[in-house]
């Protein structure tokens, strides 16, 4: 009893520290993401403005609708105004066989936000060449394959051969549905794992893995397609750094790191803006899997 009588205590002692302890933790500053990838394609160009949110939000990032987004062409002075949709979204529409992306030329994007104006510079570089698509059956017995009865694409494509390393970034869809996923970023260097220099040819046939597309799997009479978008090296390095920091786990896991912006903010500016500017020069091409 002696015992019990010192034992009591301390749980009603313990039972009593258990109260709940809010931690608040500090947000960070207000930052503008702007994220702008700009091709050739005779499609809609978008620019999306947006801001950052909480580590733990599970909502859309907040979109930025009174920005005035302008492309200007450095090389002939033109400009081209994008209208604000929804979303952050801010759109060019191409309402003719031209483009507002030309080969060689360099382009300033303007994003000007309660009279800050954020800039960025990229180059129109030099495209690939997308020969055909080949879509293959499965019958279950390959390990790699897929599922059985279904089907895999494999794509057949040329780059440039010379001492100029061409940065590639491969897009895939099915049925018009993009592979957007963080494991769907795929990228090479001159269709192949890195620079070919003194080749032999002045053509260079594309290497898996990239020509693999991703390992996806398509059904009898889906469409594959496949945008390849030929990108500056500065945004082949966003890409793999980006690749790098999603991967980044386990065992040996470096110190993550902040993805590098290309987005200039002007002096002065009380908000300080993040994202990548990029300007590619795209090839396509479409097969119904037979």
């Amino acid at each position: 009893m002696k015992k019990l009588a010192y034992i009591i205590p301390l749980i009603i002692f313990f039972i009593s520290c258990e109260n709940v302890v809010q931690i608040k933790l500090d947000e960070g500053s207000k930052l503008y993401v702007i994220d702008a990838f700009i091709s050739d394609l005779r499609t809609d160009q978008v620019v999306r403005v947006t801001t950052n949110d909480s580590y733990f939000s599970n909502r859309s990032a907040p979109p930025v609708d009174n920005a005035i987004v302008t492309l200007v062409d450095l090389n002939t002075s033109a400009s081209y105004s994008f209208s604000y949709t929804s979303k952050g979204k801010y759109v060019y529409s191409i309402n003719t066989p031209d483009t507002i992306a030309r080969l060689g030329h360099k382009y300033m994007l303007q994003v000007t936000i309660n009279g800050d104006t954020y800039t960025s510079i990229n180059e129109q570089n030099r495209g690939a060449v997308i020969d055909s698509i080949g879509a293959y059956y499965n019958d279950g017995s390959d390990p790699f394959g897929g599922p059985a009865n279904s089907y895999n694409c494999l794509l057949f494509a040329r780059d440039k051969a010379d001492n100029n390393p061409d940065y590639y970034w491969l897009r895939t869809f099915r049925n018009d549905t993009l592979f957007n996923g963080s494991a769907d970023i795929n990228i090479c260097i001159d269709g192949t794992g890195g620079a070919v220099l003194n080749a032999p040819t002045d053509t260079i046939a594309f290497t898996p893995s990239a020509t693999f597309l991703g390992f996806k799997n398509y059904k009898l009479n889906d469409v594959c397609k496949v945008e390849i978008h030929s990108i500056s090296r500065e945004t082949y390095f966003f890409f793999y750094q980006a690749l790098t920091q999603i991967n980044n786990a386990g065992l040996f896991a470096t110190t993550p790191e902040n993805i590098k912006t290309n987005i200039s903010t002007p002096n002065g500016a009380k908000i300080r803006s993040i994202g990548w500017f990029s300007m590619a020069t795209a090839v396509t091409k479409s097969k119904v899997v037979q």
